[in-house]
């Protein structure tokens, strides 16, 4: 986000040679860029307009160069996804919705190199609203970043920064640290603009770890170069130039145009400060051929004001005039206040030295007017007030966190408890049916045992019965048998009379 300085080994390179090694480095990266391209727009030709077309047509405007094949692949992906967001399947509709809210985002970052701010700023905020609704978080702290970006453009810092903690808040949540390295690297920038390098370092240097393990090259180069700027504005120049050199040598690996742009102007910017006015000059003329190829008119309105005021410190104020009007009118059509306010000072200046004091006047209101807005007392109170409610946040969230986990451990032992307290009930209430079978069955056992005997009872005196009977007939019998024997005696006795 913030211009940075590079490479100190460039002093040593004929302009010439360095422009060569640039395009050279360019070409490779654009060949095997090109053939990326190429594969999938091989692909794209047989396919139907369903979500494989949509996947291959978002990549297209992912990977393409020029702002002007991103914006026509990014279009087309959200006309296709217009179509599928209205099925009546919900994956396919949720689908849709969401490569709806990519390509929005996508549409609106040609804009905003366009500096065409309310473009950019609409097509954001439609893919913010989308993914509100479809709960895509990682897409949602993207837009939030995205939004904060172009507010810090306008000058307002306060929303940029709400926007920058509001992404950084959500990327912590959902643990991408490829976003938490993005938010924390224009959290440090608010700082710089703010003059509080101590803590933009801290800001860059978090940023810097994060970006370094994700392997975000372009992120790296971007953070180191703003920690360049950072020694720079603290006037530690050798080191400065040592972030510097990373930042410019990451750049021309990955084929970033725009960052090459930045380098070289703030290489520029570096000679500038040790007073070596041709060699600076060389460099911004550099930069702004970049981007003039790139369309980026915030650069333009940059590198036109730095020469200006180069020509300004070399006694060319004719010169100098051209530039830094062409710098203000750029600056004015994108509607930023910081590139209006710089080059409305350095023009009332130049007139002030030709003693057009009248014409030193005007451009010296429209300073004052710019750098009004662009208060940093008030902005220093808006951005501590919100700095203290994220880290009041962060602490509420650690304690809620905190709170849940002991919820949880304590749920847990209650849980523990509970099963225990009711397996006891379920043991207990086993033990005592168990008891209840076993002192049925001996009841059901003492009761037959007692019916048993009773009968045992019943057939022994039955027994005792007939045994009675028969002792008793014997009895009888034998008394029968004595008798017979008693009268035969008797008649034998008679029959001998």
């Amino acid at each position: 986000m913030i211009k940075v300085k590079t490479n100190i080994f460039l002093r040593l390179i004929p302009n010439s040679l360095l422009l060569c090694i640039i395009g050279i480095l360019s070409s490779f990266i654009s060949i095997a860029q090109q053939r990326k391209i190429d594969s999938l727009l091989i692909l794209l030709k047989d396919l139907k307009e369903d979500s494989n077309k949509v996947n291959i047509l978002y990549q297209l405007s992912e990977i393409s160069i020029d702002d002007s094949y991103v914006l026509r692949y990014a279009e087309k992906t959200l006309h296709l996804s217009e179509k599928l967001s209205h099925s009546t399947i919900p994956a396919i509709k949720r689908f849709g919705k969401k490569g709806i809210a990519d390509a929005c985002n996508n549409i609106g970052y040609v804009y905003g190199n366009k500096s065409d701010i309310n473009k950019a700023l609409e097509y954001y905020y439609k893919s913010l609203e989308i993914r509100e609704e479809i709960g895509d978080k990682i897409g949602l702290a993207n837009s939030l970043g995205n939004i904060g970006i172009i507010y810090n453009n306008q000058g307002n810092i306060s929303k940029a920064l709400e926007y920058f903690l509001k992404s950084l808040k959500l990327e912590e949540q959902i643990g991408n640290k490829e976003g938490v390295g993005n938010a924390q690297n224009n959290i440090g920038y608010i700082y710089h603009h703010l003059g509080d390098i101590t803590n933009s370092l801290i800001w860059y240097q978090k940023s810097l770890k994060i970006r370094e393990e994700t392997g975000d090259k372009k992120g790296v180069a971007a953070t180191t170069g703003n920690i360049g700027a950072c020694y720079s504005r603290l006037k530690k120049y050798e080191d400065a130039l040592k972030y510097y050199n990373k930042s410019l040598t990451i750049n021309e690996e990955i084929g970033n145009r725009s960052g090459i742009a930045i380098s070289l102007f703030n290489i520029g910017t570096v000679y500038d400060f040790q007073n070596d006015f041709t060699l600076s000059l060389k460099y911004y003329e550099k930069s702004l051929q970049i981007d003039q190829n790139i369309g980026d008119k915030k650069g333009l309105a940059d590198a036109l004001n730095a020469i200006g005021l180069n020509y300004k410190n070399q006694k060319n104020i004719k010169q100098a005039e051209k530039f830094l009007n062409l710098s203000l009118k750029t600056a004015q059509e994108i509607g930023y206040p910081l590139e209006i306010c710089d080059a409305s000072k350095n023009l009332s200046d130049i007139y002030y030295l030709q003693g057009k004091y009248k014409q030193a006047y005007q451009f010296f209101k429209l300073f004052k007017q710019m750098s009004d807005s662009l208060s940093n007392s008030e902005m220093r109170k808006l951005t501590v007030k919100k700095q203290l409610t994220y880290e009041f946040d962060k602490k509420q969230d650690a304690q809620k966190l905190e709170q849940a986990k002991k919820d949880a451990i304590t749920s847990k032992e209650l849980q523990r408890q509970k099963i225990m307290r009711n397996s006891f009930i379920v043991g207990f209430a086993f033990v005592l049916l168990l008891a209840l079978v076993i002192l049925k069955s001996y009841r059901q056992k003492r009761k037959a045992n007692i019916e048993i005997i009773k009968q045992k009872r019943i057939i022994e005196e039955k027994q005792k019965e007939i045994l009675d009977s028969i002792h008793y007939a014997k009895r009888i019998q034998m008394a029968l048998i004595t008798s017979e024997k008693y009268i035969d005696k008797n008649l034998n006795r008679l029959k001998k009379d």
